[in-house]
């Protein structure tokens, strides 16, 4: 969600027009994100999210619209998007595709004032966002598998600073030791796949919304879980054990985890550390924006989880989620 392309203003003109959002009072840049350029425009009928791509195919952000309508149909809390006065959920513009939201109310939640209470909630929606999924029939394979981030890796071993070779060594083992680590079958559906802190609004202390659904894609459920956990429970160079357990828990409330899925979790988490530990080093640490246009995130957060990981072990790991 950084600010990639220029857009004149007569483009927010054109968007307004195609959207039916009224006339243009406000645009004001969103300089968080790695792949898009976003703004948050007022116009007389409201405040609206904009969501200028040029990384998303079509079918990317069709398979995105049917999704959040499915979600619509189950009263999940998620993002409302608005489809042009055609019927269409992108308008072509400026060479990439604009798509438009119903700006969300409610905050973000960080560290310290993450709760327990919070972890729990958030658990249990997630549980709620893989339960009521089932029955969508959309398909999109994910775009951030192992081989996609091998190839991410494979390309950092090359690169001319020294500690990131480095990095991208370790990284390679830890993505093989994450692969063996996950043994069998397990179930798969429609995850998120990219749950952090700043994809969700709390209305109070109950969850408000989630979204940002771009990498959403059919995944085993339990990556989703990884994912999750390693980004709201971990602060400070560790786990936090009162809020891991928490999340679990609230998952746990909605949707119970099956055998395989209880011990793939520990392999599930190690890639889930690797594969955004990559990605920060390319989306933002090697990026060109200056600060103005690109909010950065630190890649070492995620190679910290990685190695404390690799530290605690599967057993280490089972016993922190109070498995």
């Amino acid at each position: 969600m950084a600010v990639h392309t220029a857009l004149p203003p007569e483009a927010f003109e054109r968007v307004a027009e195609a959207f039916g959002l009224g006339t243009v009072r406000e645009v004001t840049p969103i300089p968080q994100g790695s792949i898009n350029t976003n703004h948050r425009v007022e116009t007389q009928r409201g405040r609206y999210f904009v969501r200028h791509t040029t990384a998303r195919s079509a079918e990317d952000l069709r398979f995105e619209a049917a999704l959040l309508a499915h979600l619509a149909a189950y009263r999940f809390p998620g993002p409302v998007q608005l489809a042009t006065r055609d019927g269409a959920p992108f308008l072509e513009l400026e060479g990439g595709r604009v798509s438009v939201f119903r700006w969300l109310p409610g905050e973000e939640l960080r560290h310290p004032a993450l709760t327990p209470d919070h972890l729990e909630r958030l658990g249990a929606e997630l549980a709620k966002l893989h339960r009521d999924t089932q029955s969508f029939t959309g398909t999109r394979e994910n775009p951030y598998g192992p081989e996609t981030v091998r190839g991410w890796l494979e390309g950092l071993a090359t690169h001319p600073d020294a500690e990131l070779v480095s990095v991208a060594r370790e990284l390679e083992g830890d993505l093989a030791r994450a692969q063996a680590a996950r043994q069998g079958l397990e179930p798969r559906g429609v995850i998120h796949a990219d749950l952090f802190m700043d994809n969700v609004k709390w209305l109070g202390d109950r969850v408000g919304a989630f979204f940002d659904f771009e990498m959403a894609c059919r995944e085993d459920y339990g990556l989703d879980v990884a994912i999750t956990l390693n980004a709201w429970c971990f602060e400070g160079g560790r786990y936090l054990p009162e809020l891991c357990a928490a999340f679990i828990r609230g998952y746990l409330d909605v949707r119970p985890l099956s055998s395989v899925e209880r011990a793939n979790l520990f392999g599930h988490a190690l890639y889930g550390a690797v594969r955004f530990t990559a990605s920060r080093i390319r989306d933002y640490h090697l990026s060109p924006l200056p600060a103005d246009k690109l909010v950065r995130k630190d890649y070492r957060t995620y190679l910290q989880r990685a190695r404390a990981l690799k530290a605690m072990g599967p057993e280490g790991f089972a016993a922190l989620l109070g498995l």
